[in-house]
């Protein structure tokens, strides 16, 4: 019988970021590129995820956008990813619906400019 604490990301290694790499911490971090989803990018359901990812610095994880974590950061820095390139969110632990399931564990990104402190704007 093992001594050693359970550690899931451990256990269930993921080339995604996920809620539990937080840390249970807010984070601010900096978006250093994006890409499409590809046919490389399986969910945990077995099926291809669709949209785009972004990568940060402090993770080489790739984080897959949700519509609702896009339509943040497009209201935070405008529509098109590659002028993303260089800002900074901030993303934290919590948890949202997701199917039937009222808590699943998810991230999000808070809805104020970290560096200006402006929300975001919706109509652009």
């Amino acid at each position: 019988m093992s001594k050693e604490k359970f550690n899931y990301a451990k256990a269930y290694p993921s080339d995604y970021l996920r809620n539990l790499d937080l840390g249970g911490k807010v984070q601010t971090v900096t978006i250093t590129d994006w890409r499409y989803c590809d046919e490389t990018d399986i969910g945990k359901n077995g099926e291809p995820m669709e949209g785009i990812g972004i990568f940060l610095t402090k993770t080489e994880k790739l984080f897959v956008l949700n519509v609702t974590n896009y339509g943040t950061i497009e209201g935070l820095h405008g529509h098109d990813p590659e002028d993303w390139k260089g800002k900074k969110i901030t993303i934290y632990p919590t948890t949202c619906r997701f199917g039937r399931d009222p808590k699943h564990p998810c991230i999000r990104i808070k809805n104020k400019d970290p560096e200006t402190g402006k929300d975001p704007d919706i109509l652009q």
